[in-house]
């Protein structure tokens, strides 16, 4: 082992003691922190909302009806049937997503307010529910609107998955719901 200068130090400093505690510690700390950690860094295909049909052809007073696919077979309670819901709906603390009447009045009460977008139940996402148009048989894509970004999502309403993954979180599952029960559900 080498040796080491173990030498004693001074420890004596000088202090200022006489420092000003009159100064003004009134900082401005006001900075946005509203910020939802659930959101997904993987939404990156952000579109100018100016792009995107909002007004689709069917999307008006008896919508349910003027869908021009299949529609009628998308259930909520289907949720159960998707491989992920069990264990990360027990993580969430949910037990049920939005039920079909809810998010069909939501729709409902839109249109007749001429407005484009529903609030989907449980989040702060905004579903422009014009844009929904499905892909397939089971697929929908989507525009939504969180944090003032308008992005365009995919979604599998058979295996309950956004954009081919697993939704992160109890709102993203609720987003999926709500634009498959728009797409596919009954009425």
């Amino acid at each position: 082992m080498g040796n080491r200068n173990t030498g004693s130090r001074s420890v004596n400093r000088d202090l200022n003691t006489n420092r000003d505690l009159n100064r003004n510690v009134n900082r401005d700390v006001t900075r946005n922190v509203n910020r939802n950690v659930n959101r997904d860094v993987n939404w990156n295909r952000r579109v100018n909302v100016r792009d995107v049909n909002i007004h689709a052809g069917w999307a008006r007073p008896g919508w349910g009806y003027a869908r021009p696919w299949n529609t009628g077979w998308y259930n909520g309670s289907r949720s159960s049937s998707w491989g992920w819901w069990g264990a990360s709906a027990a993580l969430w603390g949910i037990g049920t997503l939005a039920t079909a009447s809810i998010i069909n009045n939501a729709v409902d009460n839109a249109m007749n307010s001429n407005t484009t977008y529903i609030v989907v139940p449980n989040t702060d996402y905004q579903l422009l529910y014009g844009s929904v148009q499905p892909s397939g048989s089971s697929a929908v894509t989507f525009a939504v609107t969180a944090d003032d970004e308008t992005y365009q999502l995919t979604a599998d309403c058979n295996r309950g998955t956004l954009d081919g993954r697993n939704p992160n979180s109890a709102e993203e599952a609720e987003l999926i719901n709500a634009a498959c029960q728009v797409a596919f559900g009954s009425v």
